[in-house]
């Protein structure tokens, strides 16, 4: 069976070609810089009717925005949102969910989106750019 190419080293600026993510040299720095990325148990997500039925059971018990009441507000909530992210270690069940609307819940997004940004990046600026 033929084997895959060989590529360049995953690390910035290393064109040493590898048949693994990084080459010999930048391997044994990579464990602590990318730990929050692969030491995470997999992710088990509620699907199908399972799901469903959950998510009409939060709307039963709390069918407002909890954020927007939080604010005064009274706005219908059309969204389970998980309080801490599943990406981020949160579990799939009721005690790590809520209801939002879809502005709150577009909010939130946003502001996960951009701590995974700087997550990536050191001290705000991407690694290996000259921003």
């Amino acid at each position: 069976m033929p084997m895959a190419a060989r590529r360049p080293c995953s690390h910035v600026g290393c064109r040493v070609l590898t048949d693994e993510r990084f080459c010999r040299e930048h391997r044994s720095g990579t464990d602590e810089r990318h730990r929050w990325d692969t030491d995470r148990r997999p992710v088990v997500r509620l699907r199908g009717r399972q799901l469903q039925a959950r998510r009409a059971a939060l709307f039963a018990r709390e069918p407002f925005c909890r954020r927007c009441m939080a604010q005064g507000r009274a706005t219908v909530a059309t969204i389970r949102d998980h309080v801490i992210p599943l990406g981020e270690g949160g579990v799939d069940d009721d005690t790590n969910v809520q209801p939002l609307c879809q502005a709150c819940s577009d909010a939130k997004t946003h502001q996960e989106s951009r701590r995974g940004w700087m997550r990536g990046t050191e001290g705000g600026r991407r690694r290996g750019g000259a921003g």
